[in-house]
């Protein structure tokens, strides 16, 4: 049994998707929705204490999964380097002895955004294009997840989970799957 935790309810329906597309069995996982960065930050979280006691003697390995989120932000665990820095601190102060922890950061190619940008980063040129010319002309500031929800999210084909942004995270979910089974 391996745990995935997560920020956000998208986030859930998503490693369910991908989970599916490379053949990795799903039903080994637990899924623990943090409802928030923050929350999943908390070293104190109700999630941790639950973990430890109900799940931690029978899990072979926990991967934690945030996004990069704006550098910009004032909170201090936003952009891809605090949300490192806060996750290498979160997984050494955890002392879950004998359970390897790794995490994931949801982000572009440029180490920004969200889950939606991360969604948006593996897009055809093509629909990559129509997005940027939409947001040239638009007079707001649209967000990657609101981009992402407005094009994207109705989208009835699949991703290509072949596309090189998704290499990291596949070789993440097949070692969670590969050291579980060991």
């Amino acid at each position: 049994m391996v745990i995935i935790a997560y920020e956000g309810k998208s986030d859930g329906e998503f490693f369910d998707l991908i989970l599916n597309e490379y053949s990795l069995p799903s039903d080994e996982v637990v899924y623990y929705d943090f409802e928030g960065k923050d929350n999943l930050f908390n070293i104190s979280h109700d999630y941790y204490d639950e973990i430890e006691k109900k799940h931690l003697n029978k899990v072979q390995k926990i991967l934690l999964v945030v996004d990069a989120d704006n550098p910009k932000d004032p909170n201090p665990n936003r952009g891809y380097d605090a949300s490192k820095k806060a996750l290498e601190h979160l997984i050494a102060n955890l002392h879950f002895e004998d359970v390897p922890i790794d995490y994931y950061i949801m982000c572009d190619e440029k180490k920004e955004g969200n889950l939606e940008s991360f969604l948006l980063s593996v897009l055809d040129d093509e629909q990559r294009e129509c997005v940027q010319s939409f947001r040239k002309c638009y007079k707001y500031e649209l967000s990657d997840k609101w981009a992402y929800n407005t094009f994207y999210k109705q989208k009835k084909e699949p991703y290509n989970f072949d596309y090189p942004n998704f290499n990291t995270l596949k070789e993440k979910l097949q070692n969670l799957f590969k050291e579980a089974t060991q």
